[in-house]
C-alpha cells in the first residue's frame, strides 16, 4: 500500500513540477521567429500570386538561405512534415496557451524533433533554399523566405503580426 502511495506521489510530483514549469516560463509576449528582419514580402490575408487569388494564412519573411529560425515561445514540436504543393520542410510547434506556430519552407536540417519540449527564442532550423537537395521544391514558393503562420486556441489562423513581440 505504501509503495503504491509512494509511486503516485512520485510521478504525481514530476507531473505537476512539469505543468508549473510549463506555465510559469511562458511569456506574455512572443519573440519574432527571423532576427534582426521585420519586412514581409506577402502580408496575411487575400493576395494574388501565380496569376490566381487566395488566401495567404501567414506572412512572409524574406531571408537568405541558412538564416535561424527562432521559436516564437515555449511549447511541445506536434509535427514536423513536408508538403509539396504548399508549405515544403514546416515544423508545428504548441504552445502552453493552445496556440500553434508553423514554419514553413525550411532546410532539410531540422535541430527539433517530434515531442521535444521548445523554449522561447529557441533555434529549431533555418531557412531553406527554393529547391532542397533532394532536387524536390520546398513546397509553393518563389524563393526563399520563412513562412510563419499562428493558429489561435479554435484552430484558426490569425494574423501573426498582430502578436505582441518583444524587442531584443
Amino acid at each position: 500500500m505504501f509503495k503504491r502511495f509512494y509511486i503516485f506521489l512520485t510521478i504525481s510530483s514530476f507531473i505537476g513540477a512539469f505543468i508549473f514549469s510549463f506555465s510559469i516560463s511562458s511569456t506574455t509576449s512572443y519573440y519574432y521567429p527571423i532576427k534582426n528582419n521585420v519586412k514581409i514580402s506577402s502580408p496575411y490575408g487575400n493576395r494574388q500570386i501565380f496569376g490566381k487569388y487566395s488566401f495567404h494564412n501567414g506572412i512572409d519573411i524574406p531571408a537568405i538561405v541558412g538564416t535561424p529560425v527562432h521559436s516564437i515561445n515555449n511549447g511541445v514540436i506536434k509535427h514536423i512534415g513536408f508538403d509539396a504543393n504548399g508549405y515544403g520542410n514546416y515544423i508545428i510547434i504548441l504552445h502552453q496557451n493552445s496556440f500553434k506556430s508553423l514554419y514553413a519552407h525550411l532546410d532539410d536540417v531540422t535541430l527539433v524533433k517530434l515531442g521535444d519540449y521548445i523554449t522561447v527564442n529557441q533555434v529549431i532550423s533555418f531557412v531553406g533554399p527554393k529547391v532542397l537537395i533532394s532536387g524536390k521544391m520546398n513546397g509553393s514558393t518563389t524563393g526563399p523566405h520563412l513562412h510563419f503562420t499562428v493558429f489561435n486556441d479554435s484552430g484558426r489562423t490569425i494574423n501573426p503580426l498582430t502578436l505582441e513581440y518583444k524587442k531584443e
